[in-house]
C-alpha cells in the first residue's frame, strides 16, 4: 500500500500558518471581505487535511510491530497530539461558523476562534515535530536500502557461480 502519510503530513501545518496569517493580517488592517472566504477556505481545508493525515498516520503505524521504548513514547506521544490537533480543527470550524453566523456573543465566539486558531497551528508544529522526530532521529517508516559493499558482493558472486551446463 502507497504511505500517504508523509506527502499530507506538511497541510495542517501549512493551513494553520496561513490562516494565522490571515488572521493577523486581518487584526492590524481590518477584516476585508475578500478575505472571508481565504479564511473559510483555510479553516476546511485545516479540518480536512488534518482528519486525512490523522487517519493515514495510522494506516502508516499499523506495520510497526516491535519498537524501542524511547521510539515507541514518541510515537505515543505523536499519535495524541495528532488526536488532540484532529479535535482542536473540528472545535475550529465549529468556532468559525458560529462566530461568522452569531449576533449575541460574537465577540466571545470570536475569542474562542482566535484560541482555536493558535492552538491548531501550536499543536501542528509540535505533532509535525515529533513525526520529524521519529524519522530523521530514528529512522521510523524509512525503508533501510542494503550497503553498496553487499550489492557488489551478490553480484561478484553471481558471476563467479559455478554452471552445470556440459
Amino acid at each position: 500500500m502507497i504511505p500517504l502519510h508523509p506527502p499530507l503530513s506538511g497541510f495542517p501545518l501549512s493551513c494553520g500558518a496561513l490562516l494565522v496569517c490571515v488572521e493577523l493580517f486581518c487584526l492590524f488592517r481590518g477584516s476585508p471581505e475578500r478575505l472571508e472566504s481565504v479564511r473559510k477556505f483555510l479553516v476546511f481545508s485545516s479540518l480536512a487535511s488534518t482528519l486525512a493525515t490523522f487517519l493515514s498516520g495510522y494506516q502508516a503505524s499499523a506495520p510497526l510491530r516491535e519498537l524501542a521504548p524511547d521510539i515507541a513514547n514518541t510515537l505515543g506521544s505523536h499519535h495524541a497530539f495528532g488526536r488532540l490537533l484532529l479535535i482542536n480543527s473540528i472545535a475550529l470550524a465549529v468556532f468559525y461558523l458560529v462566530s461568522s453566523r452569531a449576533v449575541y456573543g460574537k465577540t466571545v465566539m470570536r475569542a474562542f476562534y482566535a484560541l482555536t486558531v493558535m492552538l491548531q497551528f501550536a499543536l501542528a508544529i509540535i505533532s509535525g515535530g515529533l513525526g520529524g522526530s521519529l524519522v530523521f532521529e530514528h529512522g521510523v517508516g524509512v525503508m533501510s536500502q542494503p550497503r553498496l559493499s553487499t550489492v557488489a558482493e551478490q553480484v561478484a558472486s553471481f558471476h563467479q557461480a559455478p554452471t552445470n551446463t556440459p
